[in-house]
């Protein structure tokens, strides 16, 4: 792997950290299928001729996306019970995260951090007026789920799986 990206991935480590033990807290059982999926990935790349030295993430997989519109869409490789985390980055910039399925326009100002099912919920980043923006995009794809034989969360987490968990 190229040193710039390992460097880059060990840098945010300390952060990515954080944003699972909020998965971890928010849907359980999610935080555990990726914990599952990402060891067993890794394990299947140190055979590689150039093997990742980290993942900063439970989340198997991550996209950086820079300076770009997000049409609207649902994610084609989730699935329903699968939660997406989006972590907006960037300066200055004044975007707004839609959700059609809702009616909803959310702030998606730098520091904003959202955890939703992409695979449910169409969604989209229209163009915006200023600034730099990024996002990191965290997810899951349903296909390699099934293909290392990872189970996935039978259903979304609700306000009862969190009282008789964390009561």
């Amino acid at each position: 792997m190229d040193e710039a990206i390992t460097k880059w991935l060990l840098s945010i480590q300390p952060i990515e950290q954080l944003w699972d033990a909020v998965l971890k807290v928010v849907h359980q059982d999610m935080w555990e299928a990726n914990h599952a999926a990402s060891s067993l990935l890794q394990q299947q790349m140190l055979h590689q001729e150039n093997p990742s030295a980290t993942w900063p993430t439970v989340y198997p997989g991550m996209d950086v996306i820079a300076n770009r519109i997000t049409p609207k869409h649902y994610d084609q490789g989730g699935a329903f019970t699968f939660y997406d985390h989006l972590v907006s980055f960037g300066q200055d910039h004044n975007a707004h995260f839609w959700v059609d399925d809702l009616d909803a326009e959310f702030a998606y100002q730098p520091g904003t951090s959202i955890l939703f099912s992409g695979k449910g919920l169409h969604h989209s980043v229209p163009e915006w007026s200023a600034g730099e923006r990024m996002v990191i995009a965290h997810y899951a794809n349903k296909r390699v789920m099934d293909r290392i034989e990872v189970n996935m969360p039978f259903s979304l987490p609700s306000q009862l799986d969190w009282w008789f968990r964390y009561k």
